[in-house]
């Protein structure tokens, strides 16, 4: 219904009045969306244990391990005698580097990087003590591991899992790295098999800026809608906790 104080004119022999539009206005604000659980594409290259300063006994696995890390088999072949044929304990060892691009929006998060294989001992002599250990390093430092049952015998299967504290300039720098050692020889030789190799990463606090507009009610300051953007205008729905990080701009119309 007309406001009857706006002024009426004559339409076709009936009176029509006048409806100004309501008035309307926006305020923009800049806000912080802090995901709680952002997870990170990792890939895996091969590399060797000359970067992690890994003593004789444990030499690179020959070949490439580009098969393990894509979660496929590998097989470590049996040695025939010790590392200087001596008898002693031989640890063939595949090495990977890890590498991601750690989101922009995460700078300074923290988070949680898990790393899985199963390994297969195929004999044909029993496992001597320490057999094998799945690990994490960064740089030379070691940071996590999970070692393969002592005195595995021929048939044993074990799945190996290592989570370990990262950071996002860890993954931005690339000083992670994994290992998978087994004995391959110790008093005899024995083989294995690694297979189901898994790798994954979130990381924590991540921050991610977007527009939030709101229509307001000139007249009662009521807000009547919003609308979440990206920096560049795309539709934007936020996944953690918003916070206002500053205010962007104000307008009216």
């Amino acid at each position: 219904m007309c406001n009857t104080r706006v002024p009426c004119a004559p339409h076709g022999g009936r009176t029509r009045c006048a409806c100004p539009p309501p008035c309307r206005s926006t305020s923009t604000l800049l806000l912080c969306d802090i995901t709680t659980a952002t997870p990170v594409r990792l890939t895996v290259v091969d590399d060797t244990v000359a970067t992690l300063g890994l003593e004789a006994r444990f030499p690179d696995l020959p070949g490439s391990h580009a098969a393990l890390w894509s979660g496929g088999a590998l097989t470590y072949p049996a040695d025939p005698n010790g590392a200087a044929g001596d008898g002693t304990q031989v640890y063939r060892t595949a090495v990977g580097r890890i590498t991601a691009t750690s989101p922009p929006a995460c700078e300074g998060a923290t988070g949680t990087l898990t790393i899985s294989a199963r390994v297969t001992q195929n004999g044909p002599g029993a496992g001597q003590a320490q057999v094998g250990s799945l690990r994490l390093y960064r740089n030379t430092m070691l940071t996590g591991f999970d070692n393969v049952t002592p005195n595995a015998p021929v048939g044993h299967v074990e799945t190996l899992t290592v989570s370990a504290p990262i950071t996002a300039a860890d993954l931005a720098s690339g000083n992670l790295y994994v290992a998978l050692y087994l004995e391959t020889f110790h008093v005899t030789s024995k083989s294995w098999t690694a297979d189901q190799f898994s790798i994954t990463a979130q990381l924590n606090g991540c921050t991610v800026q977007f527009l939030r507009t709101f229509v307001i009610d000139c007249n009662t300051g009521t807000v009547l809608r919003h609308s979440d953007t990206t920096l560049d205008g795309r539709p934007y729905t936020p996944t953690g906790q918003v916070g206002q990080c500053s205010t962007a701009s104000d307008s009216s119309i």
